[in-house]
C-alpha cells in the first residue's frame, strides 16, 4: 500500500502526541524535592541569616566536628559557656531530603554536644543555628558520615 504524503504527515502528528503525553505523564511522576518547603518566608528573613553568619565570621567558625561511635560532636571555642548556649542543627542532606535531620542542641558532661548520626551515611551539611547570650550564630559545616 502506498501511502500519500497527507497520511505519512498525520501519523508523524500521532507519533509526536504520543510522545508529547508520555513525557508529561513521566514527569507529573517524578518526585520534586525543594531545598526549603517554605522558601518565600525564609527569603523574606535572608538578612538575618547574613546577619548571624557575620556574627559566626567574627568568632572564626571555630566550631569543631568530630565523628565518634554513632554520634556527631560539636565543640564550640572556649570561651563559650556550654550551658548558656542554645540552638538547632539540622543536617542537610543534598540529594535527598527525607534523610535530613532535625535536633535541638543539648550538651553532654565535657561541655560538648551531641547530635545521633546513626542510620545516617553520605555527605551532609550540618546547619547550626545557635545563640549565646542574645547574639545568633549561623555556621555550616561539611560532614562525611560511613
Amino acid at each position: 500500500m502506498k501511502w500519500n504524503w497527507g497520511t505519512k504527515l498525520m501519523i508523524a502528528m500521532a507519533a509526536f502526541m504520543v510522545m508529547v503525553i508520555i513525557f508529561v505523564v513521566l514527569m507529573m511522576r517524578e518526585s520534586v524535592s525543594l531545598v526549603e518547603r517554605d522558601y518565600y518566608p525564609k527569603g523574606q528573613t535572608h538578612q538575618e541569616l547574613i546577619d548571624k553568619k557575620v556574627n559566626a565570621g567574627s568568632i572564626g567558625n571555630e566550631i569543631d566536628l568530630v565523628k565518634k561511635d554513632g554520634k556527631l560532636l560539636l565543640v564550640f571555642p572556649e570561651k563559650f559557656n556550654p550551658a548558656l548556649i542554645s540552638g538547632t542543627v539540622h543536617m542537610y542532606h543534598r540529594i535527598d531530603d527525607t534523610m535530613d535531620l532535625f535536633t535541638e542542641l543539648e550538651s553532654n558532661s565535657d561541655g560538648a554536644f551531641d547530635v545521633s548520626v546513626t542510620g545516617l551515611t553520605g555527605r551532609y551539611i550540618a546547619k547550626i543555628d545557635w545563640s549565646y547570650e542574645g547574639t545568633a550564630y549561623y555556621v555550616e559545616k561539611s560532614v562525611d558520615l560511613p
